[in-house]
């Protein structure tokens, strides 16, 4: 079984704005706002994996990634503001057809290791810090899977009310 990290990006800032001005509808929790595809979701989102998975340009909404059975796919969100200002996390998603185990939310601290101040070249140090993904493990093979993920995008500076919910769907293609 092989691990899959997926790092999504999200400019937490555009869609707030945009909400904001009323060119973008908020959602709700049970319909949320779809991004569009291609061109339409790539001004508010990226997406990487590690070298080799991916099939496609990287860096768009869209990634397409190439996984095996029984691989463990695990993504991470954040906005391009490092949830400075607006946290964005994801709450819900579809896999077409549906051949993925879970997914399984999760909400985990971890440590790690940073220089205590502004000296980069000082001893790290121990912090924690918290770490939400969502993992789902692949159950079949020979398999072109597009699949939605959807997320909330709190704001910071109002004490994390919801700015709104949005979605968008990229690929999974599943080799034997």
């Amino acid at each position: 079984m092989g691990q899959v990290n997926v790092l999504i990006a999200v400019d937490g800032q555009k869609l707030a704005q945009q909400v904001q001005d009323g060119s973008l509808s908020a959602g709700s929790e049970s319909a949320p706002t779809s991004l569009g595809s291609y061109g339409e979701s790539d001004v508010f989102i990226s997406m990487i994996a590690q070298h080799g998975i991916a099939t496609n340009e990287q860096g768009k909404s869209e990634l397409s990634i190439n996984v095996a059975s029984n691989d463990e796919i695990i993504w991470t969100m954040t906005t391009f503001g490092n949830n400075t200002d607006y946290t964005a996390y994801l709450y819900a998603s579809q896999f077409h057809p549906n051949d993925i185990t879970g997914p399984l939310f999760s909400n985990s601290e971890v440590e790690v290791f940073l220089p205590p101040s502004s000296t980069p070249t000082a001893t790290p140090q121990g912090f924690t810090n918290t770490l939400y993904t969502v993992t789902g493990i692949v159950n079949k093979v020979n398999v072109n899977m597009q699949y939605t993920l959807s997320f909330i995008l709190a704001d910071n500076k109002n004490n994390g009310a919801v700015i709104g919910y949005f979605t968008w769907d990229p690929f999974i293609n599943v080799n034997g």
